[in-house]
């Protein structure tokens, strides 16, 4: 299964950011799930003088989710419309170790921190998120072993923002981070392109 980012922009990519499958059990029902995997990070390396002690900076993020819902079909024909319900789950970290001008014990290290970072253009908030979901939509075979999907969904998320830990030397603190919900209709499993085999 892979997504596309509009009608606009029809280039394949990964299934809600990751690898998914979708198996029907009966001509009326089917079950998709996804894992989700990313990980990033770039480096800034330090200019110094001979003589002179530093550490390169680094930024670093991961990410790792699942998700999954249940399809139950109109019918078996060409164009099937369907309703359904899902659920996914993500969690994100990040890692900020910042340019240093001296011995390595004074290094200043920011893990999770809530503004996000930043890495190759991508962008990573660190926490944990959970979607609940109901969703409609209509799958078109173009073929017996290819389809086209598209779907709204409306849904609840959930996301609650990991402690944040500063580090700088042996001194170490750790802060808490509140957390986020939102309840509305997405149109975030647009386009889908689904092979069958």
């Amino acid at each position: 299964m892979f997504n596309f980012t509009g009608l606009d922009n029809l280039n394949a990519n990964s299934f809600n950011g990751g690898f998914g499958g979708k198996l029907y059990l009966s001509p009326t029902m089917a079950v998709r799930g996804g894992l989700q995997f990313i990980t990033a990070s770039q480096d800034f390396p330090i200019n110094l003088d001979p003589g002179q002690q530093g550490q390169d900076g680094e930024i670093s993020a991961s990410t790792f989710g699942f998700n999954g819902a249940v399809e139950i079909h109109s019918g078996a024909g060409r164009v099937s419309p369907f309703i359904g319900v899902g659920a996914g789950f993500s969690t994100t970290s990040t890692e900020n170790k910042s340019l240093n001008f001296g011995p390595s014990s004074s290094q200043r290290v920011v893990k999770n921190d809530p503004d996000g970072e930043t890495i190759n253009g991508n962008s990573f908030v660190a926490g944990n998120r959970l979607d609940i979901f109901g969703l409609i939509g209509a799958e078109f075979f173009i073929v017996k072993e290819l389809s086209l999907a598209a779907e709204y969904r409306l849904g609840f998320s959930k996301i609650s923002g990991k402690d944040v830990e500063v580090s700088q030397g042996t001194t170490s603190d750790k802060f808490k981070v509140g957390g986020a919900s939102g309840f509305g209709i997405d149109t975030g499993g647009a386009l889908t392109l689904s092979f069958y085999f």
